[in-house]
């Protein structure tokens, strides 16, 4: 016999909603007619001037009061939505007080109100208390009869279910989603908090399975497209998520969440300058939103763009102090400055407020280390590691400490476990291979750094082809080492060191043009680097017997004029010129390495003459006496085996 009891109920609540409404709508209507059309729209910016003048007039219109309400709420004016819904709950308990509750004498719009200040207190951030008005809200509707296949009714339970989430409460959260779908299986918002809850909790396809049915049940619906591209972004699938994104915003072009999140999955694909635009929608969306700024001084970060991050970011924490990572970023941007004390006191700042903070440790970590605070820097690092044992820039960064130390094993250690974590991270590849080849083992480091070119060729490829190439000279791989500096030309012809590679490969290994890669260097450098003698030694060297050993006289020439006397290699300059003889150069050596580089030119002088008896002692000498992989012992041991 409850039906007619429901019925009785609903006439005498739209009777006393009239008595709220305060009286007739009678009279000059068509500033609310207006507004009304433009709440349907959708237009709710646009509606609240119309309310705010019919409230003028009509101050206990608790429908409108409600709209009001509403459209504070979808412009991201939660505090004064809350005014409106406590003025309702304030008029109809006046009205209500002494008798209401005992016949059920309110509103429809009394329990909407409590649900809609729950969703204000959600955005808020008062969470517990919005729990308790969704509760009263679905109370109220209960004991009003209308819980039977009626949307408000389903909403307070969509509202129940995302403040038991955001609680931490995820069985109670599923629960409430599942009354709201039961009562009304038609509103795809119920089907998308859910898939929230299932996403937060790992279920992907059954998360990803709430929002299709969400969408197909209504494409039009922005807050499906957007969560499901949420879940792409969370699970790496950036293009996805971008694509939904897009549909979310074509929807609503004032989705600001939306916005957000394809400006951060923008930026995971390195498309920074459309990141950029998103987040200047979101800032104008939400213009004291904190985490808009704190998001394009990110990008303005990663853009280079270093005084416009800094207002951002300082804008960022002037709206909210208690924002971590925007003390984070601006560390960042304040190591890119050079200003290593700032920044290690923004990411102290960062870690007071959150002291599980993994990236504030990592960045801390790395300005410490640029400071040469090699201890700390490695206790910041390794709590980072603790914190996520699986990221691979922390184990990268600590790394690149140990190596610094010349703590080569432990370095070999962290780089491989980070090529274990990230086995396509070509970066840690190209590290391992330059311990392996500092350690001797000249296969190990030739394998890994075909791993990093095979990963990589362009990112990693410069300094990679140039280690490979030396790896391979000091092997006696002259050919292999010249296609490698060949490579590493052709990816940065500006690239000056790399024509003094070349060429004293193409001289060891017998080449032609060594001469051509001395005029190279000379050309980006000038006389007054301190390589360039070596140059006009390699020019003369590379050119004798051509048609072009003229033209390196004259460079020869260039060479003993601006090198200063007693400045090494200067004496070798001068032999090669014909001022003093080879005794004389002997005896101006001053080092081990003086005097191998001597020996090593002698010895080629040697063979320019016909004379390989007396070349093989110099270059015997230079091989033996000169450092490991320095170019006079790799020379003269490529010359030896051209000896007869």
């Amino acid at each position: 016999m409850r039906t007619p009891g429901i019925a009785r109920s609903f006439l005498l609540s739209a009777a006393m909603a009239a008595m709220l409404a305060g009286g007739s709508r009678g009279g000059s209507s068509a500033e609310l007619d207006l507004g009304d059309r433009l709440y349907d729209e959708g237009r709710f910016a646009e509606a609240l001037p119309h309310y705010d003048k019919w409230l003028e007039r009509h101050p206990r219109d608790t429908t409108i009061l409600n709209r009001r309400g509403i459209c504070y709420l979808r412009t991201e004016q939660p505090e004064k939505a809350m005014g409106d819904f406590d003025r309702i709950n304030a008029q109809t308990i006046a009205y209500m007080r002494g008798f209401g509750d005992r016949f059920g004498l309110y509103s429809p719009v009394y329990p909407e109100a409590y649900g809609n200040r729950g969703t204000a207190l959600l955005m808020l951030g008062r969470d517990r208390e919005a729990l308790e008005n969704f509760q009263e809200a679905v109370r109220l509707w209960s004991y009003q009869g209308f819980a039977r296949r009626n949307p408000s009714v389903s909403a307070a339970y969509q509202g129940l279910g995302q403040a038991y989430h955001r609680l931490g409460q995820a069985p109670a959260a599923i629960e409430a989603y599942n009354t709201a779908i039961s009562i009304y299986p038609a509103d795809a918002n119920s089907y998308v908090g859910r898939g929230d809850v299932l996403l937060d909790r790992n279920l992907i396809a059954e998360a990803f399975a709430d929002y299709d049915r969400a969408i197909q049940m209504d494409p039009t619906h922005s807050r499906g497209y957007a969560s499901r591209g949420i879940a792409h972004y969370l699970q790496g699938e950036n293009e996805k998520a971008v694509a939904d994104l897009d549909q979310a915003i074509a929807i609503d072009p004032n989705y600001a969440k939306a916005y957000s999140y394809r400006g951060a999955a923008h930026a995971r694909l390195g498309q920074n300058e459309l990141a950029l635009k998103d987040y200047d929608a979101v800032i104008r969306l939400m213009p004291e939103f904190a985490g808009g700024y704190k998001d394009r001084g990110g990008v303005l970060y990663r853009l280079g763009r270093y005084d416009s991050a800094l207002r951002d970011l300082d804008r960022a924490i002037q709206l909210d102090p208690r924002k971590g990572k925007a003390y984070q970023n601006r560390g960042a941007v304040q190591t890119a400055l050079g200003q290593y004390e700032r920044a290690i006191a923004d990411y102290d700042r960062a870690l007071e407020l959150d002291d599980k903070n993994a990236g504030a440790f990592t960045n801390r970590g790395r300005a410490h280390f640029a400071i040469g605070h090699y201890d700390q820097a490695i206790a910041d690092l390794s709590e980072a590691i603790q914190l996520e044992p699986k990221n691979p820039i922390t184990r990268f960064n600590r790394a690149e400490v140990f190596l610094r130390l010349g703590m080569n094993e432990r370095a070999l250690e962290d780089y491989s476990a980070t090529v274990e974590i990230a086995p396509k991270m070509a970066p840690a590849y190209a590290a391992i291979g330059r311990i392996q080849a500092q350690l001797g083992r000249r296969d190990e480091a030739i394998r890994d750094f075909d791993m990093a070119l095979r990963l990589d060729p362009k990112g990693a490829g410069v300094a990679v082809y140039q280690d490979r190439g030396n790896v391979r000279r000091e092997g006696g791989d002259w050919a292999g080492a010249l296609s490698d500096y060949d490579q590493a030309i052709a990816l940065d012809p500006r690239r000056a060191e790399l024509y003094v590679a070349r060429g004293w490969a193409r001289l060891g290994s017998g080449a032609e043009w060594a001469d051509n890669d001395a005029r190279a260097y000379l050309m980006l450098k000038g006389w007054r680097d301190p390589f360039s003698p070596y140059m006009g030694l390699l020019a003369i060297l590379g050119a004798r017997g051509t048609p072009r050993e003229a033209e390196a006289r004259r460079l020869l020439d260039e060479a003993v004029v601006n090198t200063p006397r007693g400045q090494w290699p200067d004496p070798i300059l001068r032999y090669f010129h014909g001022d003093i003889d080879a005794n004389t150069l002997l005896a101006s050596a001053r080092s081990q390495r003086h005097l191998a580089e001597v020996h090593a030119f002698l010895g080629l002088e040697a063979i320019r003459t016909q004379n390989p008896a007396a070349a093989r002692p110099h270059l015997e000498y230079a091989r033996d006496h000169g450092a490991p992989g320095s170019i006079a012992a790799d020379v003269a041991r490529a010359a030896l085996t051209r000896l007869p």
